[in-house]
């Protein structure tokens, strides 16, 4: 029994180590660019990482478009956990964001650069 709660720990911690690091290499992403950042976090033999796309969208300084053909890629070859893109000057989803993610019945998540928040999206 003891054994097992340790092994429970341990992964639960190697979870947590993960997304922490990927969310640094994320936001040093993010950090980087004129441009809003947009991509998905997928899974792929039990390992997380974050693929970066090209943001699509002709004013995309304030926001994104990912194109069709890279969605569906992605989507054919991996488990698909959330839907990112960031934001400037906002913690809240956008009405268009409200949208995208009840029509592709994605988790969303999004980190705002101005107040180095992230906030989480998950389907219904």
């Amino acid at each position: 029994m003891e054994l097992y709660l340790l092994e429970l720990f341990q992964l639960l911690f190697h979870l947590t180590m993960i997304n922490n690091n990927l969310k640094q290499y994320i936001k040093s992403i993010c950090l980087s660019k004129k441009t809003e950042v947009c991509g998905f976090i997928v899974s792929d033999k039990n390992e997380d990482f974050f693929i970066e796309l090209e943001n699509k969208h002709p004013q995309s300084e304030d926001f994104f478009l990912i194109s069709p053909i890279d969605y569906l890629k992605i989507k054919n070859k991996f488990s698909i956990k959330y839907l990112f893109h960031s934001h400037n000057n906002s913690d809240r989803f956008s009405e268009t964001d409200i949208h995208y993610q009840k029509f592709h019945k994605l988790n969303m998540l999004i980190y705002n650069i101005s107040s180095d928040n992230w906030s989480e999206m998950k389907c219904k």
